[in-house]
């Protein structure tokens, strides 16, 4: 499986076109290209993109995240995505689940200016008790005879 060792981002554009509260966000991330550099590393090219529906705004972010992994396998993983110009998910999925962590966060300080809601939604807070509850094991009482 890819380890990631750098994520860079190369570019970014937000464009909004209505200031209506969109009714979807659909987040995106697109693995362009595939480049073998050494025997042990690759650099995958991609793109991070938001789209706010219906036609609210659109976020894209490019950039390239530097990866390695054992020969055998990024030349598996490598004629795989020259097959099919799709990452496969038994390489890539720890790769596409960090670039969607970096690019999500990051996409906070492109979108802010334009009022746009974050790609996520942290956690709800409240202030009423837990509804978790523990389990408590009855004591049993012995009977004297």
């Amino acid at each position: 499986m890819l380890e990631v060792l750098n994520i860079v981002f190369n570019g970014g554009e937000v464009k909004r076109m209505e200031h209506n509260v969109p009714e979807s966000v659909n987040v995106n991330v697109n693995i362009d290209k595939v480049t073998l550099k050494d025997p042990n590393q690759a650099l995958l090219d991609f793109t991070y993109s938001i789209d706010y529906k219906p036609k609210v705004a659109r976020l894209k972010i490019t950039g390239q995240a530097y990866c390695r992994d054992t020969k055998e396998n990024l030349k598996k993983m490598h004629a795989a995505f020259k097959k099919k110009k799709v990452m496969p998910m038994e390489y890539g999925a720890r790769v596409v689940n960090m670039i969607n962590a970096n690019a999500g966060m990051n996409s906070i300080f492109l979108i802010r200016p334009f009022n746009l809601l974050p790609p996520f939604m942290p956690p709800m807070l409240t202030t009423e008790p837990s509804q978790e509850r523990t389990v408590q094991k009855k004591k049993k009482s012995k009977k004297k005879k």
